[in-house]
């Protein structure tokens, strides 16, 4: 059975987390503070360690650089939790070889993750090797209205269910690795919807064009 580290301290995202961890096969390992969670790789090196950089006293970068600097865990997948944007942190995540990820955040989105770097890192416990398909994330259609300069576009985006508010459920899209968004059964209109421009089955929107987005069913007109 795969060990995955929390060090996370917020008791909501803790409970998450660990129910989607039990239910998914893995043995989850959790701290509150960078100290406890030291104390638990080194009495039981993990094979994933997640951790919050937002911690109390010492904070979450403080236990990645001695986990990189440490022979025992140098080469422990890690990723990193944090509400603050990739440009502002990326580099610094790079340079400790870790992953983002910016909350909020669907725990489907990271047990995806776990198991991709426990797959890319050879270390199966058991010699279990993950099924190909053990990084799908299960994610719902939700009929959106995207505004951006000089037209707006009306489709289907997927989103991560078990974020409930759809503020959330977004930010996680606009957090996320990538700089497109993908929307099915498009239909491109002028900035009132007055007139049709096309209608792609399939359309990729760049983020940052993206000027505001509201569900379909609340769109104000």
């Amino acid at each position: 059975m795969a060990r995955v580290l929390v060090v996370e301290d917020e008791p909501s995202i803790v409970t998450v987390v660990r129910y989607h961890l039990e239910n998914a096969g893995f043995d989850g390992l959790f701290a509150s503070d960078a100290g406890h969670g030291w104390r638990l790789m080194v009495s039981d090196v993990p094979d994933v360690a997640v951790v919050d950089i937002g911690l109390p006293t010492d904070d979450g970068w403080g236990l990645l650089e001695k986990m990189r600097g440490d022979d025992r865990f140098k080469d422990v997948p890690a990723i990193v939790l944090t509400g603050r944007s990739a440009s502002e942190v990326g580099q610094r995540i790079a340079d400790l070889k870790c992953e983002y990820m910016g909350k909020p955040f669907a725990a489907t989105a990271l047990l995806s993750r776990i198991r991709h770097l426990i797959d890319g890192s050879g270390r199966h416990p058991d010699g279990v090797t993950p099924r190909s398909d053990s990084i799908r994330v299960e994610l719902v259609s939700i009929g959106v209205v995207l505004l951006l300069d000089g037209y707006r576009i009306e489709g289907q985006v997927y989103l991560p269910p078990e974020l409930g508010r759809f503020s959330d459920a977004w930010e996680s899209v606009m957090r996320d690795h990538r700089h497109f968004v993908p929307v099915t059964d498009a239909r491109v209109t002028t900035p009132d919807g007055s007139h049709a421009i096309a209608g792609p089955a399939f359309i990729e929107v760049r983020k940052e064009d993206v000027r505001a987005v509201f569900p379909m069913d609340v769109f104000p007109g």
